[in-house]
């Protein structure tokens, strides 16, 4: 008197719960946003005339010594031998010391930077920032 079960039977249901389960997540992920490619994926920096006002404008380097870190406002002010350049960093900005990954809070006062930046709406916002 035990239970007989039919390997056929349990096969078919694994077969059926996977196919289910692969139609769901396909499902979901034609649903879910994909985030736009970087700044300087579109090309040469150039403005393409369907871009309205938030766009990127351009993109350059900034090269310098950290002269000030605003915590507050998420800025850097940067000298360099044109003068002081501020540049705002975005949640979105990649910080490197070296090959590793940094944090915003390993930026200080006097560290030597390299930082790719793009110009929105007359403001420099740091794509990279590179702690020599």
């Amino acid at each position: 008197m035990g239970i007989r079960v039919d390997t056929n039977e349990m096969a078919s249901f694994r077969t059926l719960a996977a196919a289910t389960l692969a139609a769901a997540l396909l499902a979901a992920s034609g649903s879910m946003a994909l985030a736009d490619p970087p700044p300087w994926a579109h090309g040469h920096g150039h403005v393409r005339e369907s871009e309205g006002a938030g766009s990127p404008r351009s993109h350059a380097t900034v090269s310098g010594t950290i002269a000030g870190v605003d915590y507050g406002s998420a800025s850097i002010l940067i000298d360099t031998p044109r003068g002081m350049v501020p540049v705002a960093v975005t949640p979105t900005t990649s910080i490197f010391r070296g090959s590793s990954f940094a944090s915003f809070s390993d930026l200080g006062r006097g560290a030597r930077v390299s930082v790719d930046v793009t110009e929105i709406d007359g403001r420099l916002i740091a794509q990279i920032i590179r702690i020599r």
